[in-house]
């Protein structure tokens, strides 16, 4: 397989798990077993870990070799700091560009079909947590979800699609919940979506520094996921108690979960825009401290 296309799909199935954590709170509070169902999905996310540690080093090898092959090239043209100015950079820079972009483009068709799956996930996850009360492990619960591809039918996946009325009450029922928060999810999933992206790129744009460029990207990265905890997180968790104590109607957890859903893929086509310019800012802030 094009390694190009394998970031891809690493990359779409990385925002596909993103997309659906917050879903787990709906079936442990239909479940009414909250803390194992976060506690499980950690499992479920253990996958995108493992799939993160893929992408990142196979997209780290593929700018290596653009840089090093047009820059070594470069040299030869214009010795010193002009070589990243010859058109032999240049075009490989855009080159480059393109492939990021399409990695991008990854994250957001992870999160379409996170949405779509939504539904599903919620009643497979509920089975999940339920077969793993009945049988106290992770391990016998392993089992019963491959289920389904021996016999159909059987196990504990389901695929599920929203009620018309559902569907109606989430879109057009008045939120209780401010929605401010929302714009704080788009801020930081968008800059989430860029940071190792833009980080790259910033290496390939000041190649002499490189390795620093990549890790200033880091900034971009904790600072989307402190603005996520502290702006975000908090309001899921109050309505998610809200709910779980009968105080608030499950469809105020259903709408925040789809708005957060539908943030997070306006957050991958927000960062198909703020892409260069955040590069370009790590590029100066690389400069400044060598």
């Amino acid at each position: 397989m094009d390694r190009l296309l394998l970031v891809f799909l690493l990359t779409a199935f990385i925002n596909l798990i993103n997309t659906l954590t917050r879903s787990s709170r709906l079936s442990g509070v239909r479940t009414g077993h909250l803390a194992t169902a976060i506690s499980l999905f950690g499992v479920v996310y253990l996958m995108a870990s493992f799939a993160n540690t893929l992408q990142a080093p196979l997209l780290a090898s593929t700018v290596e070799h653009v840089i090093d092959d047009a820059y070594s090239q470069s040299l030869l043209v214009a010795p010193g700091n002009g070589a990243t100015g010859t058109g032999i950079y240049q075009e490989a820079l855009a080159s480059l560009n393109n492939k990021l972009r399409f990695v991008i483009l990854g994250a957001s068709a992870g999160t379409v079909l996170g949405i779509l799956l939504i539904p599903s996930f919620v009643t497979s996850f509920s089975n999940s947590i339920k077969a793993f009360g009945r049988t106290g492990s992770v391990f016998k619960v392993v089992p019963l979800i491959l289920l389904p591809l021996l016999r159909p039918g059987s196990g504990i996946l389901r695929f599920r699609l929203s009620s018309l009325w559902t569907i109606k009450q989430i879109l057009f029922r008045r939120m209780a919940t401010p929605g401010g928060f929302l714009y704080w999810n788009l801020a930081s999933y968008s800059l989430w979506t860029v940071n190792v992206l833009s980080g790259l790129f910033a290496g390939a744009l000041y190649p002499e520094f490189r390795s620093t460029a990549v890790l200033m990207a880091s900034i971009v990265g904790n600072a989307s996921i402190v603005v996520n905890v502290m702006m975000v997180d908090p309001v899921l968790a109050k309505v998610t108690d809200s709910v779980a104590r009968g105080e608030t109607d499950e469809i105020e957890l259903k709408q925040i979960i789809f708005y957060l859903a539908l943030s997070n893929l306006l957050g991958t086509l927000l960062s198909q825009l703020i892409f260069e310019p955040v590069a370009q800012g790590l590029q100066l802030l690389t400069k400044r401290i060598t």
